[in-house]
């Protein structure tokens, strides 16, 4: 499973046009740095941020192609859901490492801003 699903971003282009996926693009890599920083915030871990933050990551990250961090939010989101025990810190620790990852290599899609 990948970081990034070249296909994925293909289709999506194809589907709303090239020529809006940077846009689309730089808002979703805002929503990563977004609850990246707030999971560094959590020394701890918060189970009801991680609830919140993969059930809004599995549709955004699987639009985007961004495969592992789709798995794990469906994961991290079916253990809420069910009930089931969860070590919280290390699912938060998990879950920012892989934010971080997936937002560095979304971050070298984008074009250079030198003009």
């Amino acid at each position: 499973m990948d970081l990034l699903n070249k296909n994925k971003i293909d289709t999506l282009a194809s589907e709303i046009g090239q020529e809006n996926v940077p846009v689309l693009l730089g808002i979703f890599l805002s929503e990563l740095a977004s609850y990246e920083e707030t999971l560094r915030g959590q020394e701890h871990g918060d189970s009801e941020y991680l609830k919140e933050v993969s059930h809004a990551l599995k549709s955004s990250a699987a639009s985007f192609g961004a495969d592992k961090l789709c798995a794990k939010a469906i994961e991290i989101d079916s253990m809420v859901k069910l009930g089931l025990d969860m070590d919280v810190v290390a699912e938060h620790d998990d879950l920012q490492r892989l934010l971080k990852e997936t937002r560095e290599r979304y971050e070298r899609l984008q074009p250079s801003s030198e003009a």
